[in-house]
């Protein structure tokens, strides 16, 4: 009775042995890692490539900054611009260059945001085509275009017509650059004080 009870033991142990490692590398990751289609869809990424970046522990960055619009305004240099033609279509233009501290989430000073604002107003209204560049102490450097149209060429005017969204690609390497290469959706809105910025990596 000893010895079947030993034999027992040992087959029980051995079946155990041979079933753990299909339970340890298994593909069947608990519920909690799923993701809903609409997730999926707003984040612009496959379910195959969700899974994986789940499985290997990758997450996808969310920054967030800000700066003064008053820190902006007083920064400015104006570049002097005159029409080429005398019969020029253009009525009125305005070259603008500015920069300003950018501050994360805890209101500390973790780079810089300069913009240059190129405004050109004809019959059909104000254009402004904006060169925007925003460099960051933590490595990410990126810029972006923003085309768009203003209501007058106030300060103000010119500094709020930063908001948009786009996609950006870090491409520039200075130093030491953790996101180079990396792809984000970023927001950018304002408020009477701030421009926002925020981006998430995709």
């Amino acid at each position: 009775m000893l010895i079947l009870k030993k034999a027992y033991r040992n087959v029980l142990g051995l079946f155990l042995l041979i079933c753990a490692p299909s339970f340890i590398y298994s593909d069947n990751y608990p519920q909690s890692f799923d993701y809903t289609s609409t997730e999926v869809i707003a984040n612009g990424v496959s379910d195959q490539e969700i899974l994986r970046d789940r499985k290997i522990g990758k997450k996808h960055k969310k920054l967030s900054y800000y700066l003064y619009t008053e820190d902006f305004i007083k920064s400015f240099i104006e570049i002097p611009t005159a029409n080429v033609l005398v019969d020029s279509s253009t009525l009125s233009s305005k070259y603008l260059a500015g920069r300003a501290s950018i501050y994360n989430g805890r209101d500390e000073k973790v780079g810089t945001c300069s913009a240059s604002f190129l405004c050109i107003q004809n019959a059909d209204g104000i254009y402004t085509d904006i060169s925007n560049y925003l460099s960051v102490d933590n490595g990410l450097v990126v810029s972006w275009f923003t085309p768009t149209t203003l209501i007058n060429l106030e300060l103000d005017s010119i500094i709020h017509s930063m908001v948009t969204e786009c996609l950006v690609i870090a491409s520039t390497k200075i130093g030491f650059n953790p996101y180079y290469g990396k792809k984000f959706n970023m927001i950018v809105s304002s408020d009477d004080k701030k421009i926002y910025f925020k981006l998430s990596e995709i």
